[in-house]
């Protein structure tokens, strides 16, 4: 009799102990990972999280302090000084490179003082009191009590990584994870990446081997989205790239496929319209035809009509198809140079893929001698930039905001029946949202600035394929 009550006693105490264990995994949450390609963003993620828990230890793995006094925006330079300041951060552990030697020590911290230096003296000390400055080393003997966030730049790689950046890359992604953060938030920075490919080469490798459960989020920057520092103005006027929602709209494909398999959720508006890009069965299809290759053949033929034609040849307008049932396609081409566009011409639809040849040589040609700039001129030939845009089917818009910058090229049609075309290469190399897009079509149509707002225009899309070469 004894033995079965011990036996009951035993089952109860079992399943009471089960009971409790489902509890406090069903009231555990789901760590969150966030990517950003801006630092800033994170700013909200880690506010809402102190709210909830407290004020946090927040480990900044980024070459940049963040840290500056508080303004009324919050951005990418400022994010961090903010949540110290507004009692969201008690503690910043900031890793600035992998090995910090005196001498680098003594420079980043004497960078911070600079930063401070206009800031109320209170502010200031009490900012200087949270931040504690570590190298790799140190780090990884240090041991942190709840709350605590993460958040990682990868402009770190880009200073003082060690022998190898993808090493150092590894050698994180492992720590973070024993770390077992609840909220963990990583940004490109694509402006203090001298080597864009290279960048996203790591955030792949990090992505891919990041084993721990969790959810995936991806915060995008607005299209058109505008400078924020110095750094960033620098950085566009030194070379070409994207950023805000234009980065992640053309992102690697590796990179949205490892996403992908993150089952990676859209965290803003933002980044619901980059899904949409990367789900596009019509772009993708697109892409698939006019892939890499083949846009590199019709750049490479851009360029031996440009030759041919400064030898004397001519290059004749290809059929037109309107009303056939055979797919077609429009074909655009346009030689600028780093400052300026120098030519383009526009066959925006009717032209069968057999044709596609044909048709580029012919606005090759039609660029060359474009009426509306100094016609382009041999010597100029090895320094022109050639773009190719292939255009899908246009389809009427349900308004005239209707279409995604950088993947859609816009026809506008005036009450008189006029068309005029503008390229989704154009968003993407200005930087425009969708306005300033409107705005610049309308111009052209010489209806004014704001022409796109009158009524009885018509607006028509396509899906854009756009090269560079």
């Amino acid at each position: 009799m004894r033995k079965e009550k011990s036996a009951v006693l035993h089952y109860i105490l079992i399943s009471i102990s089960f009971f409790i264990f489902l509890i406090f995994t069903a009231c555990k949450k789901t760590a969150e990972i966030h990517l950003h390609d801006r630092h800033g963003l994170s700013y909200d993620l880690v506010k809402e999280y102190a709210r909830d828990h407290g004020a946090v230890t927040l480990v900044l793995l980024d070459y940049h302090h963040d840290i500056l006094p508080k303004i009324n925006e919050d951005t990418s330079v400022n994010w961090v000084g903010k949540l110290v300041e507004e009692n969201c951060v008690k503690k910043v552990i900031w890793l600035s490179g992998k090995k910090l030697l005196l001498p680098n020590r003594e420079s980043r911290m004497a960078w911070l003082e600079r930063s401070l230096k206009n800031a109320y003296p209170d502010i200031a000390e009490k900012i200087r009191n949270s931040v504690q400055l570590v190298d790799w080393y140190d780090l990884q003997d240090m041991k942190f009590s709840d709350p605590f966030v993460i958040t990682l730049d990868f402009d770190l790689f880009t200073k003082d990584p060690g022998d190898e950046p993808e090493q150092f890359v590894d050698e994180l992604c492992r720590w973070i994870q024993k770390q077992k953060p609840e909220l963990f938030t990583m940004c490109l920075s694509a402006s203090y990446q001298p080597d864009l490919d290279k960048a996203w080469g790591w955030m792949n490798r990090f992505i891919v081997n990041y084993k721990r459960r969790a959810n995936w989020y991806l915060e995008s920057g607005v299209f058109g989205e505008k400078e924020e520092s110095r750094d960033d103005v620098a950085a566009h006027k030194q070379r070409f790239f994207y950023s805000g929602a234009y980065l992640w709209q053309n992102a690697p494909d590796y990179i949205k496929t490892s996403l992908c398999k993150k089952n990676v959720r859209a965290g803003n508006k933002a980044a619901k319209e980059i899904f949409a890009c990367w789900t596009d069965k019509k772009f993708e299809k697109l892409n698939e035809i006019f892939n890499e290759k083949k846009l590199s053949e019709l750049a490479d033929l851009s360029k031996k009509t440009m030759h041919e034609f400064f030898e004397g040849k001519d290059f004749k307008a290809p059929q037109q198809n309107i009303l056939i049932d055979k797919k077609t396609y429009g074909v655009a081409v346009r030689f600028r140079n780093s400052e300026e566009d120098r030519g383009c011409l526009s066959l925006y639809t009717g032209i069968v893929y057999e044709d596609i040849p044909e048709a580029v040589q012919y606005c090759a040609k039609e660029a060359l001698i474009d009426p509306r700039y100094i016609d382009i001129q041999p010597e100029e030939e090895n320094d022109l930039i050639t773009n190719i845009s292939i255009f899908a089917d246009w389809q009427e818009m349900s308004s005239c905001i209707d279409f995604i910058p950088g993947i859609h090229s816009l026809l506008m049609e005036d009450t008189d029946g006029k068309k005029t075309l503008l390229q989704a290469a154009i968003a993407l190399e200005r930087n425009y949202n969708r306005e300033e897009f409107l705005a610049r079509l309308s111009n052209k149509a010489g209806l004014g600035f704001d022409g796109w707002k009158k009524e009885g225009i018509r607006f028509y899309k396509a899906e854009t394929i756009t090269f560079y070469k």
